[in-house]
């Protein structure tokens, strides 16, 4: 089972692409103080989040699953969100 939950506040506003096909694909930075890391939220399809949800600095809880996904010549780990919820500030 690979199931991850991260919380962190959103790095930079989401970056939005479309797949040859035409699927919506949101891309964001979370930052996590705890762990002093930054790591990419991959969301595929249409947001069950609003857009104030993503805003740079406030802070979200993610839920997904690890994946590596190759860039140039190394891998990287991102989190493909199957979920993104706002937390109270």
């Amino acid at each position: 089972m690979n199931k991850i939950f991260v919380s962190g506040s959103v790095g930079a506003s989401p970056q939005v692409s479309y797949t040859p096909k035409g699927q919506k694909i949101v891309t964001f930075p979370i930052w996590v103080e705890e762990g002093g890391f930054s790591i990419d939220v991959v969301f595929a399809g249409e947001p069950t989040f609003s857009e104030a949800t993503t805003r740079t600095g406030k802070r979200v809880l993610v839920a997904g699953a690890l994946a590596a996904m190759k860039s140039q010549s190394r891998n990287l780990l991102k989190v493909r969100a199957s979920k993104i919820l706002a937390m109270e500030e």
